[in-house]
């Protein structure tokens, strides 16, 4: 028995259907391609107006680099002047030698625009290029909200807001003043400490830093004095310091010395000694070699038993039983700091001693900017380190006696 046979829908009834399906299609694919094209469309909107705002601070910094504080302030908002200014005064201060700009992708539409800001600076004649690290956020690094109006193809900044810290010299946004010598420029806030007043012991320190030289030499030793609100907190918990190295990046670093004191020409000479030795590297374990070289800077000449650390030298020695080592290990903790400055320092006045400081230093390259072991960068000396170490513990004794 067989059932009723199918009845197929009308063909009038179809054909509505297909024609609907294909109208639906259309429009569909209709909306599609007019997303695209507006999403095309607001990104290539997006991309000209980076493009209008790089060439702005391209143009910006070439009128910072030659000199030309109104070509600098040409692209700003009236109400941004002073603060720009400041920035300026700052640059030119510590001889501003390289503008290096990188935006992120802009938002907003219309003539209204924000972007973030990345600059890298660097000082005193130093080379600086663009390569991947460029953009570390370290203190030579400018970092800033921006915001922009773009009218008849041109960018205005209206908005520049620094973000991230200041560091331990806080030159973005600080008014500072400025003496400079041949071999330093001397920094400090504008309320703080004479810099005029350090420029004689800097520069002194400065020539004996320049012996010593490693990797690279600097354009001009940076020093910025602080003030206690800034020292404190650059400093945190150590209280026993009284100045230290900002090492920014391989090509910059600034001594920050604390200001409440007279100028020290042997601690000036001692943070100098760590730009000269170290500038070229952010690396150095070899914690012994790089305080006693600092040390060995600034105490070369005076004679041994005048060192003011000696007596923690002999303390150390007698609380320890110094087996003659001169690469000493260097404890985290602050405990008996003094006596191991003390330690390294003789340990490396004896290597200058005894094999002059042209091979101290290039024992010292070999050491800290090579990362070779004692043993490997002793080959300088002509002699095993083993060797080098029991010629020095007969010399170390006699001074510690």
């Amino acid at each position: 028995m067989t059932g009723p046979a199918p009845v197929d829908a009308p063909p009038h009834r179809r054909t509505r259907w297909l024609a609907a399906i294909a109208i639906l299609t259309v429009l569909v694919g209709g909306l599609s391609v007019v997303a695209l094209s507006r999403t095309r469309a607001a990104a290539a909107r997006a991309q000209a107006v980076q493009r209008t705002i790089r060439a702005t601070l391209e143009e910006q910094g070439a009128a910072l680099l030659r000199g030309d504080e109104a070509g600098w302030l040409r692209p700003a908002d009236p109400s941004l002047i002073p603060q720009l200014r400041r920035l300026y005064a700052n640059l030119h201060g510590f001889e501003v030698s390289a503008w290096l700009p990188r935006t992120d992708p802009p938002t907003g539409g219309g003539q209204s625009w924000s972007t973030e800001l990345q600059v890298r600076v660097c000082f005193a004649g130093t080379a600086c290029r663009r390569t991947a690290d460029s953009y570390v956020p370290h203190d030579e690094v400018i970092t800033a909200r921006t915001r922009w109006r773009l009218a008849g193809g041109r960018a205005v900044l209206t908005g520049f807001d620094q973000v991230g810290r200041a560091g331990a010299v806080p030159w973005k946004r600080d008014a500072l003043r400025f003496a400079g010598g041949s071999r330093t420029v001397v920094a400090a806030p504008h309320d703080g400490a004479q810099p005029a007043a350090w420029l004689a012991a800097a520069e002194n320190a400065a020539r004996a830093a320049d012996r010593f030289v490693a990797a690279h030499r600097p354009g001009r030793y940076l020093i910025y004095l602080a003030d206690p609100g800034d020292w404190d907190a650059a400093i945190g918990g150590d209280r026993e310091a009284a100045g230290f190295v900002d090492r920014t990046s391989e090509q910059t670093a600034f001594a920050v010395m604390d200001a409440s004191g007279a100028p020290d020409e042997r601690l000036l000479a001692h943070e100098l000694g760590h730009i000269a030795t170290l500038l070229g590297t952010l690396g150095g374990h070899d914690t012994w070699a790089i305080e006693g070289m600092a040390e060995y800077i600034a105490y070369g000449r005076t004679p041994v038993a005048a060192y003011p650390r000696l007596a923690d030298a002999r303390r150390h020695a007698g609380r320890t039983a110094s087996s003659g080592r001169l690469d000493l290990p260097w404890p985290a903790e602050h405990a008996d700091r003094s006596g191991l400055y003390a330690m390294a320092y003789l340990a490396v006045r004896c290597l200058g001693a005894t094999y002059g400081d042209r091979r101290l230093a290039a024992f010292f390259t070999r050491l800290v900017h090579e990362g070779r072991s004692p043993d490997l960068a002793a080959t300088v000396f002509g002699v095993p380190w083993v060797r080098v170490q029991d010629t020095c513990e007969p010399r170390i004794r006699a001074w510690l006696a």
